[in-house]
């Protein structure tokens, strides 16, 4: 449920409510425009409003305690404050002339603030309210009291000056932010904090224009634009003494700011960039302004650092007791020490382990702890599954998980939808907990939920994006309208690059193109990645991440020379150990196996680590046959964390061991993790591995059609190979010709072995021969499997002599060179 405010006012500083209202959104306020219709008798409606209230908050400006409806307003509210109704109430003082001894008593008591900004003011009315609701829903701070006592002692070093900026780090969704609002209370008597996010290549004046956004009075178009102008004309002094400025005020107004890194805080080597040093060497000049850091890196020493850990697991028991009690779970003490050992000290696998318990009853999730432990898109997929959605709704999740956070209006539109549908739907799924509305009346998905709708509901229509583009562009076009300018220009940049659009005004953080190109690129959608990317190193020609990403992508697309010079450039400035294991990528995409491992193992020399060097080397020497160091580096990468890739691996290695027990029990194990799509396909390798031909091609049917948009190369290669198995010859040549259609430029000697794979199996060994010869790299096993075949059958035909003592002196080199070579399994090298 929402506590919602209710605003009181006179007409006189109606423009300034109005800022407010649109801030809070109409979830959280009842404001007199928003919500009283013509004709309606104006008492009734404010007596229905505060009934609807939770909190009454008073805007006083000179003629307000005057007029006679406010004054109607304030004497209904008392008595609802009498009556326990309305649980708070906030005073906020429009103009320094107004005397407290002008207020009625019984306000005089209440939280009263002077004001001039609307975010400021809206932020905390939603501070009151979401404060009510922690104490309706008793959230749980579990585990800390170390931690807490560690910071206190960490801000009062004796014999020393205190220090005011100060860094948390840890693992994400360890409960970095929580801590931080929580020892903001405790430890610095400040009821709120300010979160503002530093993103890649992000300079001064982005992090200058995002501070104004959530600390300077402005709600127009014009003050938008008006306040990028001025920090962009601004000198770096004047932008650092804005920022300061801005962050004073955070203070003055009881909020503790904290930077949070979205990979901009901190360079590759662990320092402050650039942008992030200046302003807190600006910071700690002046003495006694409390900034905070937070970020997944420890930060340099230049400042003290407190590192949040998983909760132990004694914390993690209480913590999940408590919130079992809150919900009226019963869990018995066995139960709440099985389920903590698979929470893991992480406070969001606690609450969902209870929300399950209590949804589907406490032994599914004793007996399917599985799912605690990959408590990521899997869970919420389910979760998704098994919620009785409407058409509607699932097509808001789907535009919601592509664009997030975007407003009612652009929902409707993009749906074709009438408000009362659009809202309803909205409703639900707010109380499913999937959307949740944020302080600007935006309309967004947490990240697990969006990656579970794009796997769960892929088949459904796809996002029209031109729709969202024009949707936004008309939006953003208003000139008189409070909008959250800047999250909606992210979105309008976004559908930009998803229509190729070209238009040169959007207005953009380099950040933002980043943060793009990764999420395409994880997509899989690389045509947009790589212009997104390229779009950012040309803003920013030295970001790491950047033209990282745009080196994989078009490494993905085949377009070698392209990736070759964008190698050169980031061998100038980057730092070696990425060089190294991009060349090493670069490599093994182009078939060079051993000179891929060699560059992967030189970054890992040079202090590169991490799940994904493991994973590329374990991928490596898997595809040169070499299972046991396979295996050796697929076990030091799990030690790290669970990965998708890596259990995939284990699945490849168990069907290339022949060991079908082992690989469909991995194979339940990545199901947990991955895409259906893929988890098809894989299916359809361990089917096809051990003679399951029928199964195989079902699976792999299953697998392109789960797909959202073009299947990938893999799959259709799969596909090809079991219609093969399954002698359906003319389906195998229409699969060919679509994977040559899609992929022309790529993959050309896979696509030959499968020519030729197609032609054995026609027993046109001649032929097959003939495919075999444009092969490039003919020397590889699986090519060779397939001579020998051809010869095979050629040999049991009718030739010339001197053709067949040829064929016979070629077939016994061949035997000799493929001894102990499996060629059931060989036909798996296709589709990886």
């Amino acid at each position: 449920m929402l506590f919602r405010a209710f605003l009181s006012h006179s007409s006189t500083n109606k423009e300034f409510v109005r800022a407010v209202a649109n801030e809070l959104g109409r979830q959280y306020c009842l404001f007199d425009e928003q919500v009283f219709e013509d004709g309606e008798q104006f008492k009734a409606a404010i007596e229905t409003m505060l009934d609807e209230s939770a909190a009454f908050v008073l805007f006083v400006g000179e003629d307000t305690l005057s007029r006679i409806w406010v004054e109607f307003e304030i004497d209904e509210a008392w008595y609802r404050k009498l009556e326990a109704r309305i649980s708070k109430a906030l005073v906020f003082l429009l103009t320094p002339s107004i005397s407290l001894k002008e207020l009625p008593t019984w306000l005089i008591r209440a939280k009263i603030s002077s004001v001039t900004s609307a975010k400021t003011t809206a932020r905390e009315v939603r501070h009151h309210l979401e404060e009510l609701l922690r104490s309706k829903q008793q959230s749980q701070f579990e585990g800390r009291s170390s931690d807490i006592e560690s910071l206190q002692k960490l801000l009062t070093p004796l014999g020393q000056r205190p220090p005011r900026i100060v860094g948390v780090y840890g693992l994400p969704n360890v409960g970095r932010r929580t801590f931080v609002n929580k020892a903001a209370q405790l430890s610095l008597s400040y009821p709120k904090t300010l979160e503002v996010v530093v993103g890649r290549s992000d300079t001064l004046a982005a992090v200058s224009i995002k501070l104004a956004n959530l600390l300077e009075p402005f709600s127009t178009k014009e003050g938008f634009e008006a306040i990028i102008a001025s920090i962009q004309q601004q000198t770096e002094d004047q932008v650092l003494h804005r920022c300061i400025a801005n962050l004073r005020a955070a203070n003055l107004h009881k909020e503790l700011p904290y930077l949070l890194d979205e990979g901009g805080l901190l360079t590759p080597d662990g320092a402050f960039a650039e942008p992030v040093q200046k302003l807190l060497a600006r910071a700690d000049e002046e003495g006694d302004l409390y900034l905070f850091t937070v970020s997944s890196r420890r930060p340099p020493a230049t400042i003290p650092s407190l590192n949040i850990r998983p909760l132990a697991e004694e914390a993690s028991q209480r913590l999940i007791a408590k919130i079992a009690d809150v919900e009226k779970v019963q869990l018995s003490a066995p139960q709440i020490r099985e389920i903590a050992e698979y929470v893991n000290g992480y406070p969001p696998c606690a609450y969902f382990a209870v929300d399950q318990a209590k949804e589907y009853g406490v032994q599914s999730v004793i007996m399917d702890k599985n799912r605690l432990v990959q408590f990521r898109t899997s869970a919420f997929v389910k979760f998704l599954d098994e919620k009785q959605l409407t058409s509607e709704q699932r097509s808001i999740l789907l535009v919601l998980a592509r664009y997030s956070p975007v407003p009612a209006q652009v929902l409707a539109k993009v749906l074709n939808l009438n408000d009362q549908v659009l809202i309803s739907n909205l409703v639900a799924l707010v109380d499913h907990s999937l959307v949740v509305p944020d302080s600007n009346g935006l309309y967004g998905i947490a990240g697990p939920v969006s990656e579970a709708v794009l796997t769960q509901f892929r088949n459904d229509t796809e996002i029209d994006h031109e729709r969202v583009f024009s949707a936004l562009k008309e939006l953003l076009a208003l000139e008189d309208e409070e909008l959250p300018r800047l999250q909606l220009y992210r979105q309008l940049m976004k559908a930009a690059l998803r229509t190729g659009v070209r238009e040169k005004d959007i207005f953009h953080f380099t950040s933002d193109l980043i943060t793009f190109a990764e999420d395409f690129y994880h997509r899989r959608e690389y045509r947009q990645c790589i212009d997104a990317a390229r779009l950012a190193v040309a803003e920013s020609e030295k970001s790491v991440s950047g033209r990282d990403f745009l080196i994989r992508a078009l490494i993905q697309e085949a377009l070698w020379k392209d990736a070759e010079d964008e190698l050169k450039i980031f061998h100038s400035y980057a730092p070696i150990r990425d060089w190294h294991f991009l060349n090493g990528f670069f490599h093994r995409k182009a078939g060079r196996l051993t000179s891929a491992i060699s560059e992967f193992h030189l970054a890992e020399k040079h202090g590169r680590g991490g799940t994904a060097l493991h994973r590329e080397i374990a991928n490596g020497y898997f595809l040169l046959g070499d299972l046991p160091k396979a295996k050796q580096y697929i076990a030091s990468g799990l030690g790290i964390r669970e990965n998708r890739f890596l259990i995939d691996l284990k699945v490849q290695i168990a069907i290339a061991e022949g060991q079908e027990e082992e690989a469909r029990r991995v194979l339940v194990r990545l199901e947990a993790m991955d895409s259906e799509a893929f988890v098809w396909h894989r299916l359809s390798t361990v089917e096809l591995r051990f003679g399951k031909y029928g199964e195989a091609l079902h699976a792999a049917k299953q697998a392109v059609a789960k797909v959202e948009g073009h299947a990938p190369f893999g799959m259709l290669a799969q596909l090809m190979i079991c219609h093969i198995r399954n002698s359906q010859h003319a389906e195998a040549d229409a699969t060919l010709q679509k994977i040559n259609r899609s992929y022309s430029n790529q993959k050309a000697d896979i696509r030959f072995g499968l020519e030729c794979r197609l032609e054995i199996d026609r027993k046109r060994f001649p032929k097959a021969l003939d495919v075999f010869k444009r092969i490039q790299d003919p020397t590889t096993s699986v090519y060779l499997a397939m001579k020998r075949e051809a010869l095979v059958g050629i040999l049991q035909s009718v030739i010339p002599d001197t053709q067949r003592i040829a064929y016979t002196g070629e077939l016994t080199k061949l035997e000799t060179t493929l001894q102990g070579f499996d060629a059931n399994a060989a036909w798996l090298s296709f589709v990886q």
